[in-house]
């Protein structure tokens, strides 16, 4: 990986107050640059060999390499769910000033 991109990472939650309290404690701890809660959705996946279907909200964060494992340590330690949702991919294009502002934001 490239010390000129960032990661995006795509999670859902339960509810919105739990999106909100993991999302902000991943921001504030320097772990994540950025979050965004997003709008309500509904999953459909299977757990325990049985079609489930669940009322979610999704979350994505955008995470500097160096600090992707801590990130994802926390997420797994803050999450609800067993098994929650944690998938990751590099960003394609980040302006430079956006980069910039990545790079300085919580250090």
């Amino acid at each position: 990986m490239s010390a000129h991109e960032l990661l995006i990472l795509a999670t859902t939650f339960p509810d919105r107050e739990t999106a909100d309290r993991v999302v902000g404690l991943l921001v504030d701890g320097g772990l994540a640059v950025c979050g965004q809660v997003g709008a309500d959705i509904v999953s459909f996946y299977r757990w325990e060999g049985e079609l489930r279907r669940a009322a979610e909200v999704a979350a994505v964060l955008k995470v500097l390499p160096d600090r992707f494992d801590l990130c994802v340590g926390e997420l797994k330690l803050q999450h609800p769910y067993d098994v929650p949702q944690i998938v990751a991919w590099p960003s394609a294009f980040v302006s430079r000033d956006y980069l910039a502002w990545a790079q300085g934001a919580g250090r």
